[in-house]
């Protein structure tokens, strides 16, 4: 299922395309404001709590956990949760997927905002943080995404 998507590069998703007219919903903005205040927190491979720190699974579930959504908790059963939401109609609030081959982790995912930005947990020896979704790194990575809210 993800070497299907492996040859092609969607084109950049622009942040007015991926909220076309519309502002988060107040569920969505709970989630990026609890996924922002763990900006900064480190990265712990299986972590999933601000004390041991974050893998980007881990981070995600407990964001969405915390805000009273149940989400699974490995990354490619996250890949499942929700409804697949079409590159142009990604909203603040979506799970955003990507497929890196980097140490032997091949599916990451974070969250969405009302920035054209989205927060996640990287890699190791890095920290949660903020990233421009139309950058040329996850432009080129970009897998999918889900609406579970």
């Amino acid at each position: 299922m993800l070497c299907a998507c492996a040859g092609t590069v969607p084109p950049p998703v622009q942040p007015d395309a991926m909220v076309p007219g519309a502002t988060a919903s107040p569920k969505a903005e709970k989630i990026i404001r609890t996924a922002r205040s763990l900006i900064g927190a480190p990265y712990k491979w299986g972590g999933y709590s601000p004390q041991t720190g974050f893998d980007c699974s881990g981070f995600i579930w407990y964001v969405y956990h915390s805000n009273g959504v149940n989400l699974p908790r490995m990354s490619w059963q996250q890949l499942g949760a929700g409804d697949p939401v079409a590159r142009r109609d990604i909203r603040p609030g979506d799970l955003v997927f990507h497929q890196v081959d980097k140490g032997g982790k091949s599916l990451h995912v974070g969250v969405v905002t009302d920035r054209g930005t989205f927060v996640h947990s990287p890699s190791s020896g890095k920290r949660v943080m903020e990233s421009n979704i139309n950058s040329p790194f996850w432009a080129e990575h970009y897998l999918g995404a889900r609406r579970v809210l």
